[in-house]
This record gives structure tokens, sequence and C-alpha cells, in this order.
């Protein structure tokens, strides 16, 4: 699978050249009537020679584009091989298409392909219309057929290009087409262009093409606009499920393991102070702290799952300064004398609404992994400074970096690179899930051996939706 770029998401499906050829196919058809009609039952005098070749030219390219989508398909069910790989990426290469699955609403075009196609039928229905009595056939209201359909699958600036290109094709047909009094109105003869007639129609088509094509470029970039918010809904639920599902895993959890571990708590307290009284090997008192110390770090455990999946948010909103986040964050890590404090000189003497405990969770969560995966003598350095209207909060290691493939996987949950008993895979996931019922952000730049930077956005003024 092939990942294809986020700018590239906008551009046309295959699907899309599909629908398009098949309409073609309906063009071609409905102008070979139109020609034989004219030409036969009605009598007309039209030049059936260029005319038939004009739409056989149509034809032609329909079927050529088809021959090669074909061949790229085959290529791409079938190659499973390194030859068939290879004719997949040529064939890629050449028709300009990124292939992210074999679904043709997974593969996309590059624009200009789709704009090129358009264009020459706008060239050959100018042709056509030049055969058979110029702008005067009413067959001319199909150059806003083109920019109808530009509109719906191409991005503005084709579409605009399109209508130039219909407004100049009708331009050339009323100074240079002959006219056939058995089509269309018949224009007065006059000089040239130049004729009150001709100039009236120029004027009136060329208004019409920047009518539709305004106003078609406006409603499908509504209608995109629209989806990209109905998308950005749907993640936006998925997500809240699957943090329900998790806040039910860590409630579930800590119901199930508090009970049996605070009776081995009891138990191994009243084992330690009786092995105080006696004598005993040091070794097997050491095995007793250790199992008390091993408890308390099931509790902590137990503890983080519960106020990163649900006990936070339920935490009240209330006005924090930047000093006392900051206390808040460092007073529960492990190596708190390994981080370096920067606070920008403005930012002192503000405050920001937000449920404290839980963001100083969620940015602790970043800390603490900055400071695990930096080298012992090196520190960490957080960063707050004031970008209006948020709170920017940059954390910096100079660990060994992540690579791209870490890169894209990092927050998912249970998702870890520490090492067996080191981490459950949830510190970042549940800071991401924080930050974004603030409103804001998490985003990671990293280059592998040279440390990783996590920049952590929380708007000033913002209602804390809980997940």
């Amino acid at each position: 699978m092939v990942t294809v770029d986020s700018r590239l998401r906008s551009e046309p499906t295959l699907k899309t050249v599909i629908w398009l050829l098949k309409l073609r196919w309906v063009a071609v058809v409905g102008q070979l009537l139109a020609i034989g009609i004219a030409y036969v039952p009605l009598g007309i005098p039209i030049a059936i020679i260029p005319l038939v070749s004009l739409v056989t030219f149509t034809g032609c390219t329909n079927l050529l584009i088809y021959l090669a989508l074909s061949r790229y398909r085959k290529n791409t069910v079938n190659g499973s091989n390194g030859d068939c790989q290879r004719n997949v990426a040529e064939s890629e290469n050449n028709l300009g298409i990124w292939n992210q699955s074999i679904t043709w609403d997974a593969i996309h075009i590059r624009s200009h392909w789709i704009a090129l196609l358009l264009l020459i039928d706008v060239m050959t229905l100018t042709g056509l219309l030049y055969y058979s009595g110029g702008a005067a056939n009413p067959f001319a209201c199909f150059y806003l057929a083109n920019i109808v359909v530009g509109g719906l699958v191409l991005p503005a600036a084709w579409t605009w290009t399109l209508a130039i290109a219909s407004v100049m094709g009708t331009t050339f047909l009323l100074a240079f087409a002959a006219r056939i009094p058995e089509i269309g109105i018949g224009f007065v003869d006059g000089a040239g262009l130049f004729s009150v007639p001709k100039q009236g129609a120029l004027i009136a088509l060329t208004t019409c093409c920047g009518v539709v094509t305004y106003f078609m470029t406006v409603l499908v970039q509504e209608l995109r606009r629209r989806e990209n918010r109905l998308a950005e809904a749907e993640a936006q639920a998925e997500r809240a499920q699957r943090i329900e599902a998790l806040a039910t895993l860590a409630a579930g959890a800590g119901h199930e393991l508090a009970s049996p571990l605070s009776t081995i708590a009891v138990v191994a307290k009243e084992l330690s102070r009786k092995l105080e009284r006696i004598e005993i090997d040091p070794n097997v008192r050491r095995d007793v702290e250790l199992i008390r110390s091993e408890l308390d770090r099931c509790r902590e455990v137990l503890q983080r799952m519960k106020s990163g999946a649900g006990e936070a948010a339920a935490e009240v909103m209330n006005q924090v300064g930047v000093e006392e986040l900051v206390e808040t964050i460092l007073q529960p890590l492990r190596q708190p004398d390994r981080v370096e404090v920067v606070i920008e000189p403005t930012l002192r003497s503000q405050s920001i609404q937000l449920p404290l405990q839980a963001t100083a969770q969620a940015i602790r969560n970043l800390v603490q992994n900055a400071i695990d995966a930096s080298p012992p003598q090196n520190k960490v350095a957080i960063h707050l400074q004031l970008q209006e209207p948020n709170w920017l909060v940059l954390i910096i290691d100079q660990g060994s970096g992540m690579s791209e493939d870490v890169q894209r996987r990092v927050g998912q949950p249970f998702y870890t690179t520490k090492d067996v008993g080191q981490g459950m895979g949830l510190g970042v996931f549940l800071t991401r899930n924080v930050v974004a019922g603030l409103g804001g952000t998490v985003e990671f730049d990293s280059v592998p051996g040279k440390g990783t930077t996590v920049q952590v956005t929380v708007p000033r003024r913002r209602q804390w939706a809980s997940p």
C-alpha cells in the first residue's frame, strides 16, 4: 500500500474518470445520431466527413484511455512479483496515479489529466460547430455542459480555464464559421465579428459562462467543506467510542484488581513487621520490600489509567497560572531534577482556564517519555510560550529520536517502544485525548539520532469537552 500525500486526497479519484468516460460515450452516440438525422432525413448540407472524423476522434481517445486503465487494473491485481510491480509503477507514473488500494475510490489521479480531457472536448465541440453552422447551432449550449462537468470534478482554476476556452471557441466560431440557413437562428451578416448580433451573442455567452463557473465553483467548494466537516465529525465520534471503551476497560481493571492488590499489600505489610522482630536472611527482607514497591507501582499504573481514561474528565475548569501548572507537572515525576523549565516572561502574569490535574497529567506523560528517551547525563527542556490565542508548550529531549514509522504509530493505544514492563503504550494516547478535549493539538517533530520536540497547543479560552 502506497501512502498518498495529503495534498493529493483532494484530487479526483479514478472512479471519476470512469464516470467521465461513460459520459463521453453517451456524447459520441448522441453526436452521431444528431449528424445522421441532420444529413439524411432533414437533408441539411453539412460537411459529413469532417464531422464524423471529429466524433471518431473522441471515441478513439475514450477507447485508448479504457485500454490503459484496464492494463493498470490487471497489473495492480496480479502484481505480486517484481516485474509486475514495476509495470504498476510505470503505469502509475504514466497516468499520474497514486495507488492506495485496488478499489477505484482510493486511487487518485492528477486534476490536469481530467482538465486536458475536457479541454480536448471543448476543442472537438468547436470543430463540430464550425462545420455545422457555428455559434448559431443550438448545440453550442454544450459549452456550458463542459463547464458544469469540470466544476464538479476539478479545482476552481481549471474550471475557469474551461470557461475561458469555451469563450475563445465561441469567438472563433462567430468570426470564421460559415452560416448554414437551415441551422440555428441565423446571424445577420456583418463585418466579421463586429456585427451587433454577433457581439451580443458573444457577450451573452461570456456572461453565462462566468455566472455558471462562479456558482459551480462556490457550490462544489461548499460541498467539499461539508464533506470534510462530516468526515471530521465521524472521526471524532469514532475516537469518543474508543475512549469510552478504554474508560470501561480501565474502570473494570481498577475494580477487579483493587481488592486483591489491597489484600496483598496488607499481608506484605504485616509480614514485613513480623520479619523486623526476628533474625532473617537480608535477601528475604529485600524480597518483601520489593513486593511492596511493586504493589505501589501497580497502584500507580491503575491510578494513571483511571485518571487518563475517566476520572480526570470529570474535573472542573479552574483559572490556572503557568507556575502552578509547571509545579503540578513536575511534582510527581520520577526525576524532576533532569527537567529545565523556561517560561516566557509575558506568560508569568497570565492564567488559563483548564482542568489542572488532567492537563498536568497529560503533559507529564510527554515529559516522562522525554526523560526516559534521553541519556542519563542529558536534561529535558520545557518551554512555555504565548502564541495568541494559545499557550504553547514545547518539550525538547536529546534522545535517539523516532523513525518515520514510529512517528506514524505514536499515540496508538498500547503501542510503545519501551522495554517490557517500562510502559503500557497509553501515555501519548491519553495525552492526545485530553488535549483534544481542550481544543488543542499535540505534534511530534523528530529526527533519528537528534532527539524529539513535542509541541502541545492549548487554547486560552475553550469549554472543556470531556471524552
